[in-house]
């Protein structure tokens, strides 16, 4: 907005000059140099009657609002990639525990067959396949610890911190978050309204729209009140004596008539940026519209995934109850018990990563509709 205020500058200067001979009509010698001292202030206000500057102080203005929501959108691109990987840390937390349940499961299975096969009521193949079932499922933990590790260290760089300065509580298994039924994002207009990146692209587009306008008004003549106002002397020391102020003021007009070609160049050119911001906006509202709405089927069909794999571990661990208290008893053989294992193993592990599959979409559908401040569960 100082732009559109006069414009005042200090000038000091010095120059030493020779007067031509020729110059001046009956002299025969030269004349002595001169040298001139020139201190003072300069003074000039354009009279913005069609609007130049106006538009060039809005078109900054746009540029920097585009460029304090580009930073929101990176902000909060970092934000989820956090949650991301929090999620897929708690994961994979999750999913080493449900691994160590399922050894100390299977310790005991083997522990039961070794006394089986010590009173001889078992036998050795029973006992060597218990093993093998437990080194499999200890075989999982080593790969879990090493995501484990890659997901803290993932987060250390989003936080730009070291793994060692984390909060010791991303070490302990916490459960992953209880997930809404159904999402609420609002109507597309406030959809857009909330994205960061739609609206640095509105905003660049203004400014570009702005800068056309301006560009526009070269072709029109430009009215400016100069001044001009200080001391002249031949010696810096009598500067300041009478006789030696000056002023200068009065109106300039000026048009580009000999330079309308440069002046319709830049015109041109700001219509190109004009059209490649416009498509950028639409193409920016375009993929915010489908991103929403991609990424809450995600969600939807991730949450009802959840729902079947919860009915499934539930089933399963109801059958591995089963096979133990029928093997204990000896109305079955030790091939459905490690079947059974098995089974609740593989139902508890998709449950893990179905949970946390839905948790990373719903960081999806956060990030789409622009952030959390219109996301709300509905009945």
């Amino acid at each position: 907005s100082l732009d559109l205020l006069p414009t005042i500058t200090a000038i000091g200067s010095t120059t030493r000059q020779q007067q031509s001979v020729a110059a001046v009509p009956g002299l025969t010698r030269q004349l002595p140099q001169q040298q001139y001292w020139d201190m003072g202030f300069d003074a000039s206000w354009e009279l913005d009657i069609y609007g130049r500057v106006a538009r060039n102080v809005r078109a900054q203005q746009a540029f920097v609002a585009s460029a304090e929501y580009g930073l929101e959108d990176v902000s909060m691109s970092v934000m989820a990639e956090v949650a991301r990987s929090y999620f897929e840390l708690m994961g994979a937390q999750q999913q080493l525990a449900v691994a160590q349940r399922s050894a100390e499961t299977q310790r005991r299975i083997v522990k039961l067959t070794e006394e089986r096969l010590a009173a001889g009521r078992g036998t050795a193949f029973d006992t060597e396949r218990a093993k093998a079932a437990l080194y499999l499922t200890l075989a999982v933990s080593p790969a879990l610890e090493a995501q484990i590790a890659g997901s803290r260290e993932r987060i250390a760089v989003l936080l730009g911190k070291t793994s060692d300065a984390l909060p010791a509580s991303l070490s302990a298994a916490p459960k992953l978050p209880q997930l809404p039924d159904t999402l609420y994002v609002g109507s597309p207009e406030q959809l857009i309204r909330r994205r960061p990146d739609v609206q640095a692209a509105e905003r660049q587009l203004a400014a570009e729209t702005m800068l056309l306008g301006a560009a526009r008004a070269d072709y029109l003549p430009r009215l400016t009140l100069s001044a001009r106002a200080g001391y002249l002397a031949t010696s810096f020391d009598s500067l300041s004596r009478t006789g030696t102020s000056r002023l200068l003021i009065g109106p300039v007009l000026s048009f580009p008539l000999f330079d309308l070609a440069r002046v319709n160049q830049r015109t041109e050119l700001v219509h190109a940026r004009v059209d490649q911001a416009r498509a950028e906006h639409n193409a920016a509202v375009t993929r915010a519209l489908n991103e929403g709405q991609a990424s809450l089927v995600a969600y939807d069909r991730a949450h009802a995934r959840l729902a079947i794999l919860a009915e499934a571990e539930a089933s399963s661990a109801r059958a591995a109850d089963l096979a133990q208290q029928r093997f204990e008893a000896g109305l079955t053989d030790l091939l459905q018990v490690l079947d059974a294992q098995r089974t609740l193993l593989e139902a508890e592990n998709q449950l893990v990563m179905g949970h946390t599959a839905a948790a990373t979409a719903l960081v999806a559908v956060y990030k789409a509709v622009g952030g959390g401040g219109g996301l709300g569960p509905v009945r």
